[in-house]
């Protein structure tokens, strides 16, 4: 929007602080990971889905990128580094995303699943893959915009590689958007299978700030089928789609309602008793040495 209303200067601006944040996403890849494996004693070492989010920022990162070379009236000069930058974000992103659920699912088989309180949290598993689609076809549209064709240099970076190029591009965000369908009917399953199994089944579940966890992933994951909607110019696609588009935007409305009504009554800040209960302070005595 900015880019329309503002022209070329506001193109510019939005592409340098586009580096800025990948730079910023880069480095959190590449530090989060080290730090949780070297820095954390073995003994509590337990992956969550939750790991996954900074690989999905280098992910978010790069369909920013090819996003930002459609639309932003930026030279090809300027285009070429970020798509290749992009392309390499997806490359780790996507590596580190298959390593870290195969780990995840490998503790499935020695642990049984999630709490309730933290089994939405399974939905994050399909977030990085519908995102990683998502840059895939915004990438290879970049290119079949002329991206490559007026930069022109090299063997790989030419006009006549830019219809390959977005093909493989697009081939391969629909292979990464079938895994994440996997990984998003998986949590739906586990999510139902978890609520009906607990004590009291699904009448003693309780609303917590972690079922916001649902809607990102599947707000990916939705915005990944409206792409291929268009791109395929498929009625399925369109129809499923707009479902999923239709359960997000349900999904957010009754997840909102539910957390300004938890705000009020105190109950997902701890205070289960209301605001005006008193509680009294529970932490250990601090016993001084005579």
């Amino acid at each position: 929007m900015a880019v329309f209303k503002y022209g070329d200067t506001a193109g510019l601006a939005i592409y340098i602080l586009w580096w800025v944040n990948t730079g910023m996403d880069i480095i959190t890849c590449m530090v989060i990971p080290f730090m949780y494996l070297k820095m954390q004693q073995s003994g509590t070492r337990h992956i969550q889905a939750d790991m996954l989010m900074p690989f999905l920022a280098i992910l978010t990162s790069a369909a920013g990128g090819g996003v930002i070379c459609q639309l932003a009236r930026i030279s090809p000069r300027l285009q070429v580094p970020a798509i290749i930058i992009s392309y390499l974000e997806i490359g780790a992103g996507l590596a580190l995303v298959a390593s870290f659920d195969t780990i995840i699912l490998y503790q499935y088989f020695g642990r049984p699943f999630q709490t309730a309180d933290m089994v939405y949290q399974d939905m994050i598993m399909c977030g990085p893959y519908g995102q990683a689609s998502v840059a895939l076809q915004a990438l290879g549209e970049a290119v079949m915009a002329g991206s490559f064709a007026g930069y022109d240099r090299g063997q790989l970076l030419t006009a006549k590689a830019a219809g390959p190029f977005a093909f493989i591009s697009h081939f391969t965000g629909l292979l990464v958007w079938g895994y994440g369908v996997f990984w998003w009917f998986f949590a739906i399953l586990t999510i139902c299978y978890t609520l009906h199994t607990q004590p009291g089944g699904w009448k003693q579940s309780r609303f917590t700030m972690s079922v916001w966890s649902v809607v990102f992933p599947w707000g990916t994951f939705t915005n990944a089928a409206v792409e291929f909607g268009r791109l395929m110019d498929s009625p399925a696609f369109d129809v499923f789609s707009t479902a999923l588009l239709l359960l997000l935007v349900l999904m957010w409305v009754i997840i909102q309602i539910l957390t300004l009504k938890g705000i009020v009554t105190g109950r997902v800040l701890g205070l289960d008793h209301g605001w005006r209960k008193r509680y009294d302070d529970r932490r250990p005595a601090i016993i001084k040495e005579a």
